[in-house]
């Protein structure tokens, strides 16, 4: 394979792929599917750090323990306009989905609605659950506590925080919600993790060490982030004089949402009586808004629209780059990658050959043609040539 080119496959072998190896670790039924076709989405997305590639990543705290793949989730408490969720230590896309799906549907009936859910683990793009919630026609908020301690609050020389992601979906009357999905760090820990793989140097200002000055090495800047001790990933805005101290702030709101509200576990506790949970005990916060209970629906709508119209008719310093709207890019991308395939680092692909080899699954990340990955997927013996 040249190791200078990325090799690109279908949608169907990276989703095959992707539940051969959540099936080899346990996970069965529909949060299975559920975590594949999450994990799929960020990869059509364009959304790299969050789609396959997170297995490798995964691989890594499994083998530390504390999951429990094969978890079902269970409805602790309900009310009418609230739910609180457990994952029994799981990993967290398919009782987020069900998060979400249940907040607009009690959002609908009751105009705002929250749910919770806690002792969960990793549970990917933010953004996926705030789409899924706005395509029921609400305003949806989405936020997660995290695992990893890895970014430095100002003026601090050790990181305290995660990197916190905040995602919110507002519907439009036609075409996919308007979705924005950010990690309350000036980078996602993940996009790091991807320099790491690629072998780029990391954007200065992303990760800092313990004395505060920027690292750019990515295996450094890797470490700094993975590993914790002194240094790591800057808040959003980077330095104070940027305005580090505002992704700081929303840092910890998101934390205290996602978090604390739902009876998750603060990562960068030093108090050794904190509550730990099952696992991470990672929480995540589904809010959903019902915009007809306060307007009609229709000129909500139409009020949206407008806004849109006025941001896509805003003149722009370079004719070629017009105002985009989040999501943008991501639906494009999708387009293409649908159409073509998703490209993948040899490096990975290497990656989750071993994973898949040690699980003693199918590995269909190797020139299989994309009939070959759906048979597998439907435990068929592919036709041989």
């Amino acid at each position: 394979m040249n190791t200078h080119a990325k090799p690109t496959f279908s949608p169907a072998q990276i989703r095959t792929q992707t539940l051969a190896i959540l099936r080899g670790w346990g996970m069965e039924g529909d949060d299975a599917e559920a975590t594949a076709d999450a994990l799929l989405d960020c990869d059509l997305r364009g959304i790299d750090t969050h789609g396959i590639s997170l297995l490798a990543l995964y691989a890594g705290w499994i083998a530390g323990g504390g999951f429990n793949l094969a978890a079902r989730a269970e409805l602790l408490r309900e009310g009418p306009n609230t739910a609180l969720f457990d994952a029994h230590g799981g990993l967290g896309f398919a009782v987020s989905v069900r998060a979400a799906e249940l907040a607009a549907d009690k959002a609908r009936e009751r105009g705002v609605a929250v749910v919770t859910v806690r002792n969960s683990h990793h549970f990917g793009a933010a953004g996926y659950y705030a789409r899924i919630a706005a395509r029921r026609g609400v305003v949806s908020l989405v936020a997660t506590s995290t695992k990893v301690v890895c970014v430095v609050p100002p003026g601090a020389s050790e990181p305290v925080l995660g990197t916190n992601p905040l995602a919110y979906g507002v519907p439009r009357a036609s075409g996919e919600p308007i979705v924005f999905d950010m990690a309350t760090s000036t980078a996602a820990g993940n996009k790091v993790r991807l320099h790491q793989l690629t072998g780029t140097p990391v954007p200065e200002g992303w990760v800092v060490d313990g004395h505060g000055q920027p690292v750019t090495d990515p295996e450094a800047a890797s470490n700094l982030v993975y590993n914790r001790g002194q240094g790591g990933l800057t808040p959003l805005g980077a330095t104070p004089v940027l305005g580090a101290h505002k992704g700081y702030g929303l840092a910890l709101l998101v934390h205290f949402l996602g978090g604390t509200l739902a009876g998750g576990r603060f990562a960068g506790s030093r108090n050794p009586d904190h509550p730990q949970g099952e696992g991470d005990n990672i929480g995540h916060f589904f809010m959903a808004i019902d915009p007809a209970a306060f307007r009609d629906m229709g000129d909500f709508l139409g009020d949206v629209a407008d806004v849109e119209s006025s941001l896509r008719a805003t003149p722009t310093a370079d004719p070629t780059r017009p105002v985009l709207l989040p999501g943008d890019i991501e639906e494009g991308i999708l387009r293409e990658r649908t159409a073509n395939g998703v490209p993948l680092a040899p490096n990975l692909v290497t990656r989750l050959r071993d994973i898949a080899s040690d699980l003693g699954v199918p590995f269909v990340l190797d020139g299989t043609t994309a009939s070959a990955a759906a048979a597998l997927s439907e435990n068929r013996k592919p036709v041989e040539d």
